[in-house]
């Protein structure tokens, strides 16, 4: 290797020493130990990688090696053969960037020279001095940086390509990935996004023209792109749409000079004949311009996003490679890429969100106010936030004209004596230079849902243009309206608009509330299908299932609580204390539950099944919060890498964080979480307890047929036994069933839904023996509610999708794992049944699902058999009377709630639970009769005279109190609010 480095570096010593006039400055002060080092770093040549690789987009697969679609980018570009490239083409490329390419060897000295020669007599630069090998290396190693260092490797390069490859192979790579402007690579993108023509198909001025464009291609392209709404007087080619704009395709005059010069070279170079060169030259090249539509990808939009970006990451991992060269690699490598996602699974959920509100509220046509949010207004018509009164939208009508351009009231703006514009309204807000305007509403004509819109903004140069005064007025120069006469308009009123055409207006918005749904096959970890948002079409559209996070709610519990806590001391007939967890700074119970009162204990089953948020932040804080950790690290929702994920850890932030009980117990998250990370956490629980990395695709090859990627190499985590998770599953059976809305013709269903704070959020997430499906409901702006709940919203959603995906699917239920054991509990102590869990009238002996680590071997040790005196419910005494001393099973927990440190707040057990005190009374009194009551009266009215102290103390004879029912309170300390909860209850 240093022998030949060193050959290479004399061979370059002479070129300095023949052309130093010409190529010197490149080497100045540089040595050949210098140079040397450089090639040190230089790539080495790959000649397949060089005729094939980055020289085409990467296609899409299905299972079955048919091709789907090709990756979209903003860079088209698309290989041909060199034997479709017509000779003309082939022969202006050559004329006109590199004459002498047959005859050289990867650098052309004579060419230097001659194009410095002939650059001058032009007295403009019409010809580069680099050979097309040296432009090939450029375009395939190196970047455009006008370094020594780069120079070097482009001419070593060069000439170790001519090593390597033949002519043709050089000029065919070269003609491949040359760029050739509009965001086109190779001659073959060139010839459809000019001429919409295949490249064989050019003629010879058609050819020369796509070759006069490399020398410039921003100047050379053969017309300018503009908005289409920007287009005055030009002379316009054509139209076509990028990501759903409308663009001109305007004429340019530049390239039509440069073309005549191609063909003044072809012609001096022998390439063609006097004759061919006359009638390409009478060519109208400007008429025969068609600016390609590109097609719309026939994947959905919102899967191919994430397979980008999911492809990217594996190429970094399993390669080992930067993120750039990741992103190269899937745009212009040439992968095949076999994709995972159901077509037929895909086309029915984007039916059904194609008409989603109709799904969930059926026809709101006309109805005049924004279904499924809970909204306010002003006295305007605006939305406002409830809590504050701050205003989130203008109503449409208030902000814009009937021309769509911002209106301003006489009293909202005036001109100075200065003749400047003087803004003092809401519906403007000056940053630095830059003037905001307000977002906006307005009710869709199909469904009456809620579209938001942002009006845009204008950027002025200076504050010398526009600026605010002390007392908060916005201010626009004199001279900036004298010198954009159409930027403002005045009316006889003394109003005034801003016209559109200084700002990008929003009029088509975005509906609102948004969903996101992911559909995984659990067992492999292929997502089928993907939603990232409503009524949103093209590219780079908001993703809201993988790259927006929110706040999970309930739906964190199973994943961050009781699988945990079934693989830690607990089982579903576990007795959880359903009281106040502690007290907040208001002094109030945290965290309340969806009901207004507290139910005492409850089995886990049932405290998970209700969503009991007390019950979930108690169980996640005797399970410690490093264990829950340990456990989302396994369901993947923690990575490795703190940049891969949405969770906040202490030590990424110190103050702000989700190692709390709010976050991991009710799901209060700093930055929540996504659908997608949410889905699969659920797919492990579906999948026997074994979390598989959720991917769009299950393999990737490269240009050759080897295989980079395959689902081998899927990230994988045991995260439960498959005993623990099917406990769990059971009891998301009965938290389905508790919702009553979900309906799967007898296919087995396991979900669990979750509320967020003012009913911001909604999820529902679950699964059957086929697919995990995760839906989220929200609003964008997280300052607007929802109406309705999640089960009546997100639940009975999510039993409209199953039950169209499962269309045509047998019935099927979850397999019982064989270490499951069906076992006689009590529900309050999760042990053995005794005597005393039999004697508690509520029936609190149930069967159970256990698994071979948590199934109980030890008795009940809640229940009590205790003595009480029927008539308080107090415990007896050797005084209570046999008659009205009684047996009875009560709880008696370990850690006892304690009321008084609560506001005196009662659970509505609490007469089931083990008294404090016990009976003073003793013999019964015998009752007095109406006799004897007329005498007492009689008696009282004679002693009237006689001192209050003497007839109070008569009057409270404990003797004359009646019984307490012990069929009714078995508790002296029941309370009015006990009294009150029951009746809530009932």
């Amino acid at each position: 290797m240093t022998k030949k480095i060193a050959s290479i570096v004399g061979k370059i010593f002479l070129i300095v020493i023949l052309f130093v006039f010409a190529i010197g400055f490149i080497f100045a002060g540089m040595t050949a130990g210098a140079i040397l080092e450089v090639m040190k770093t230089t790539p080495e040549i790959d000649a397949n990688s060089i005729k094939y690789e980055m020289s085409q987009n990467s296609t899409i697969v299905d299972e079955e090696g048919n091709e789907v679609d090709s990756i979209a980018t903003s860079e088209y570009r698309e290989i041909v053969d060199y034997n479709q490239i017509p000779d003309n083409l082939k022969n202006a490329f050559v004329a006109v960037e590199d004459e002498r390419f047959y005859k050289h060897k990867g650098i052309d000295p004579v060419s230097i020279v001659g194009s410095i020669l002939e650059n001058i007599k032009a007295g403009s630069i019409v010809r580069g001095g680099s050979t097309i090998t040296q432009q090939l290396a450029r375009n395939t190693y190196l970047s455009n940086d006008q370094t020594y260092e780069r120079k070097i490797k482009e001419i070593y390069l060069a000439l170790e390509i001519e090593k390597y490859l033949s002519k043709d192979e050089i000029l065919g790579a070269y003609l491949n990935r040359v760029f050739m402007g509009q965001n086109s690579y190779g001659v073959q993108a060139a010839s459809k996004t000019y001429f919409n023509k295949d490249v064989s198909e050019l003629n010879l001025s058609q050819a020369a023209a796509l070759a006069g464009i490399v020398q410039s291609p921003s100047e050379n392209s053969l017309y300018k792109a503009i908005k289409s709404t920007e287009v005055t007087d030009q002379r316009v080619l054509g139209e076509f749409y990028i990501d759903g704009i409308k663009y001109s395709a305007v004429y340019n005059e530049a390239p039509l000079e440069r073309q005549g010069y191609v063909l003044d070279k072809m012609l001096e170079n022998g390439y063609i004949s006097q004759d061919e060169y006359n009638e390409a030259k009478s060519f109208d090249i400007a008429s025969s311009v068609e600016p390609a539509q590109r097609k719309n990808l026939d994947l959905a939009s919102y899967f191919n996003t994430l397979l980008e970006k999911q492809v990217v990451q594996k190429l970094m991992e399993v390669q080992n490679i930067s993120e750039n060269q990741a992103w190269d690699k899937l745009y212009y490598g040439g992968l095949k890429i076999t994709t995972s996602l159901d077509t037929d699974l895909q086309a029915k959920l984007e039916g059904i969100y194609a008409n989603f509100s109709e799904y969930l509220i059926g026809n709101s046509e006309g109805l005049g106010y924004a279904p499924l949010l809970d909204l306010a207004y002003d006295d305007w018509g605006n939305i406002i936030k409830p809590s504050d009164g701050r205003l989130l939208y203008f109503k449409k009508g208030n902000i814009l004209n009937d021309n769509n351009d911002l209106y301003l009231t006489a009293n909202e703006a005036w001109l100075d004596e200065n003749s400047n514009l003087v803004m003092n309204t809401s519906k403007v807000y000056l940053d630095q230079t830059r003037l905001i305007f307000r977002d906006f509403y307005s009710l869709d004509e199909k469904n009456s849902n809620l579209r938001t819109h942002k009006t845009g903004r204008i950027e002025f140069e200076s504050n010398d243009t526009i600026y605010q005064t002390d007392d908060g007025n916005i201010v626009i120069a004199a001279k900036y309206l004298e010198e954009n006469p159409n930027f403002l308009t005045q009316y006889d009123d003394g109003s005034f608009s801003i016209s559109k055409d200084f700002y990008d207006i929003d009029l088509e918005g975005v509906i609102q509330p948004q969903s996101s749904t992911v559909i995984i096959d659990h067992k492999t970890g292929r997502i089928k299908a993907l939603m990232g948002g409503r009524d949103q079409e093209g590219i780079n559209i908001l993703d809201r299932a993988s790259a927006v996070p929110r706040q999970p709610g309930s739906a964190i519990k199973p994943i961050a609580t009781y699988t945990a806590a079934l693989d830690n001391g607990f089982n579903l007939a576990s007795g959880l204390d359903d009281v106040p967890f502690e007290l907040n700074e208001d002094n109030q119970p945290w965290p309340v539950n969806v009901y207004d009162y507290f139910m005492g204990v409850v089995p886990l089953r049932d405290a998970l099944k209700m969503s009991i948020n007390t019950i979930a932040v108690s169980t996640l804080d005797k399970i410690g919060i490093d264990t829950s950790m340990e456990y989302l690290k396994r369901f993947g929702i923690i990575k490795e890498d703190g940049d891969k994920d949405f969770f906040v850890t202490e030590a990424e932030n110190s103050e702000t964080n989700d190692e709390n009980l709010a976050a991991l117990g009710v799901g209060a998250m700093s930055n929540g979480l996504t659908v997608l990370d949410m889905t699969a956490a659920y797919g492990a629980l579906a999948n026997d307890g074994k979390y598989i990395e959720p991917l769009t695709f299950s393999k990737i090859t490269d240009y050759q047929g080897n295989v980079v990627f395959e689902e081998s190499n899927k990230v994988t985590n045991e995260v439960t036994s498959p005993e623990t998770a099917y406990q769990i599953t059971s009891a998301l059976q009965s938290a389905g069933e508790y919702y009553e809305n979900i309906y799967l013709n007898g296919t087995s269903y396991a979900t669990k839904t979750g509320t967020t704070d003012n009913y911001t959020d909604f999820w529902c997430v679950g699964y059957t023996p086929y697919y995990t499906v995760g839906i989220w409901m929200g609003a964008d702006n997280q300052n607007l509610s929802l109406n309705g709940t999640s089960i009546d919203r997100a639940a009975y959603m999510w039993n409209q999708i199953n039950n169209e995906i499962l269309d045509g699917y047998e019935v099927a239920s979850f397999e019982e794992p064989e270490g499951i054991r069906h076992m006689m509990v009590d529900t309050m102590s999760g042990k053995l049944p005794t005597d005393a869990s039999y004697g508690d009238s509520r029936g609190t002996v149930k069967e159970e699902i256990f698994g071979p680590n948590n199934y109980p071997t030890e008795e009940d040790d809640v229940h009590k058999w205790v003595y009480l005196d029927s008539r308080n419910g107090l415990l007896a005494t050797n005084l209570t009377p046999e008659n009205r001393t009684i047996s009875a099973s009560v709880m008696e927990l370990k850690n006892e709630y304690d009321p008084n440190k609560f506001n005196g707040i009662y659970p509505q057990d609490w007469k089931y639970r083990m008294p404090k005190a016990y009976s003073p009374l003793a013999e019964d009194v015998k009752e007095e009769d109406e006799d004897d009551k007329d005498k007492k009266d009689k008696d009282k009215k004679d002693k009237k005279d006689k001192d209050s102290d003497e007839e109070d103390k008569e009057e409270s004879n404990p003797n004359e109190s009646s019984p307490i029912d012990s069929e009714t309170s078995t508790n002296s300390e029941t309370n009015t609010d006990q009294e009150e909860n029951n009746n809530y209850n009932n």
